[in-house]
């Protein structure tokens, strides 16, 4: 399971330390003794983080979510390829660190359109909490910095083509 995250938020990190120290644990591959013990099996989940400036939406790991999806929602790819939003993708990456009991309480009705809704509200105001900012603003930045980026890599191709090829 492939979780897509903010590492610049606070709480989105929190939750994905505490999922990967569960799942290292659980794999064998965190050695808490430093024995230098051999892991058992490969880690359950894998950690995606839209800010690490290297995602690529276009990585089929990745399932087509687009930094700005990715900024609004909680999003995890299975390993068949289907994506996950919202509360769904905590449910699926609990229930892969055996910690899915948690979310028996889903089964109590109205309970998981309660969660659904408070996780709505957690996600529309998210950025504003933890990192000061409104997500529309947060995406605007980052594409006006793609921008700038492509239209560098665009002058450094056109600088390196002119006919003494300067850049060789």
């Amino acid at each position: 399971l492939n979780l897509i995250y903010d590492s610049k938020c606070n709480v989105c990190k929190i939750e994905m330390d505490f999922l990967r120290k569960r799942d290292l644990r659980l794999t064998g591959n965190l050695d808490n003794n430093n024995e230098g013990t051999t892991p058992t099996q490969p880690p359950r989940l894998r950690f995606t983080d839209l800010e690490s400036g290297s995602y690529d939406e276009s990585d089929p790991k990745n399932g087509g979510v687009t930094y700005a999806n990715g900024m609004k929602s909680m999003h995890a790819i299975t390993g068949s390829g289907q994506v996950l939003t919202g509360v769904p993708v905590f449910e699926k990456a609990y229930q892969q660190v055996q910690l899915g009991w948690i979310f028996k309480v889903y089964e109590i009705p109205g309970v998981k359109s309660f969660f659904n809704l408070l996780y709505k509200l957690f996600a529309k105001y998210r950025t504003w909490v933890t990192r000061g900012s409104n997500v529309d603003s947060l995406i605007q930045a980052f594409e006006e910095k793609k921008k700038l980026e492509e239209d560098k890599r665009e002058a450094m191709r056109d600088a390196c083509s002119d006919e003494n090829n300067s850049c060789a």
